[in-house]
């Protein structure tokens, strides 16, 4: 029942919640966006381990609340990594750099069963918190990026202009 619940809360959020959302947080730098959607997915992974320790009683409540913590995550993610790389990519390369962030998005997906399946054995610590590690360290490096060139760039240069 339990994961049943999850699945629809999921849903119901993501379509009642996408665009306002995304149009909330599209006042603010792309690169912000991105780096604080690693930041509350880092947190719901750490919450699923939490989680994991309360037992059965508690545990299927906590997961199904930190699965909603997990789920506005993965709607600010997508609201602002398909933009952030269109807005970075300069415009002759445009159509590459989307075919690869699909590309490499798709390869994620088909990739995960296999990876949560062989750090599953190792325990939750090792599954939840390479998780959690692995998207902390990319939240890090998209937050410290700096522009070097690029459309965004331009485009700030020009609206500082303009003012």
């Amino acid at each position: 029942m339990w994961s049943a619940a999850i699945f629809v809360a999921n849903t119901v959020l993501v379509v009642t919640l996408q665009v306002p959302v995304t149009v909330l947080l599209s006042r603010f730098p792309r690169r912000s966006v991105l780096a604080l959607s690693g930041v509350v997915l880092t947190a719901s992974y750490l919450g699923f381990l939490a989680a994991t320790s309360l037992g059965h009683g508690w545990g299927a409540p906590a997961v199904a609340m930190v699965s909603v913590v997990c789920t506005i995550g993965e709607i600010i993610y997508a609201g602002s990594a398909t933009a952030l790389v269109t807005a970075l990519t300069p415009a002759h390369l445009l159509g590459r750099a989307l075919a690869r962030f699909q590309l490499s998005t798709g390869f994620g997906l088909a990739v995960s069963p296999a990876v949560i399946t062989a750090l599953a054995p190792h325990g939750s610590a090792t599954l939840w918190g390479s998780l959690a590690g692995a998207t902390l360290l990319s939240a890090s490096a998209v937050a410290t990026e700096k522009d070097q060139g690029t459309r965004l760039s331009g485009c700030r240069r020009r609206a500082r202009a303009g003012s």
